[in-house]
């Protein structure tokens, strides 16, 4: 069983007092009282059982019990210093925290943030990535870009992009597909999690009801690789996957889309709301989600 160490407190006043020979001056270093530190040091060598100062009328002597402990409780302390540093921000670096679906994230943002850089060069962005609509909830971030439904994302958030739903799948297959009929002769794949679904896409299309699906993925990146590994068709936002349509990786199995149910939405939490540089995320995101479904 491990045994109990003193409290840090009580090696932060041993390790200051002993650097100044002095408890005075360790008092003001700690911004704690004269009698706080002496306390503190006198606890510890309770503790250990060891005289870790000589009391003299001008100051502090260490011991030699003090002296043997002193290089560790620096080392340590140090130790911990310097591993809190790789959490705090740089000195005049603007940071932002975004949090959004790693599908969002891979599909359409990463590759236009080159775009906000150019307009920021000098801050600091930080991912995180969600798959399920509810992980927002525990998600800090001073941006977050939320899938799912307006009851499930709340009413802080704002809607900001409801996408169209249309069948994708790899070019070779879909110069199989003719027409809709023939997309319930090819292997579909199913992203769960939404309520867009194949089962809605048949019913908003008054098409036939689907087949059981060949694939059963949870997220929207997922459908897209298989898709374009030819594994089957894959029904998903068109905005999503405009790059991927663009540039011939993917291909339209038949262009009959359906306003998506779910959609993207919006939100600063609490705090957030007063960055500048959430703000100016926010609105450049507005900006070029309309301009992409302007050319599409």
């Amino acid at each position: 069983m491990a045994r109990p160490l003193p409290p840090l407190t009580w090696f932060r006043a041993f390790e200051s007092a002993a650097r100044h020979l002095s408890f005075t001056q360790a008092a003001q270093e700690l911004n704690v009282t004269q009698s706080a530190v002496s306390q503190h040091v006198r606890s510890l060598e309770t503790k250990l059982g060891a005289k870790l100062f000589t009391r003299k009328a001008r100051g502090l002597a260490m011991t030699e019990q003090g002296r043997q402990l002193l290089p560790h409780v620096t080392g340590a302390i140090g130790g911990l210093a310097k591993a809190c540093e790789i959490f705090a921000a740089d000195d005049g670096v603007e940071t932002l925290d975004v949090s959004c679906s790693t599908s969002f994230a891979a599909l359409w943002l990463v590759p236009r943030i080159p775009k906000f850089r150019m307009l920021h060069p000098a801050a600091q962005i930080r991912f995180s990535s969600t798959l399920w609509p509810d992980d927002h909830l525990s998600a800090i971030a001073d941006v977050q870009i939320i899938f799912g439904s307006k009851e499930l994302v709340g009413d802080a958030a704002t809607l900001l992009y409801r996408d169209a739903m249309v069948p994708v799948c790899a070019p070779p297959l879909q110069r199989q597909i003719t027409s809709a009929a023939d997309l319930w002769d090819m292997p579909l794949i199913q992203t769960v999690g939404t309520a867009d679904t194949w089962q809605a896409w048949a019913e908003s299309t008054a098409a036939p009801p689907p087949p059981a699906a060949a694939s059963v993925v949870d997220s929207a990146l997922l459908a897209t690789e298989l898709a374009r590994a030819g594994e089957g068709v894959a029904l998903v936002g068109r905005l999503l996957c405009s790059d991927l349509i663009a540039d011939g990786t993917l291909a339209v199995a038949v262009d009959t889309s359906v306003a998506a149910i779910d959609g993207y939405h919006l939100e600063l939490p609490a705090g957030a709301g007063d960055k500048r540089l959430a703000k100016a995320f926010g609105t450049w995101l507005r900006s070029e989600i309309a301009d992409a479904e302007g050319v599409r």
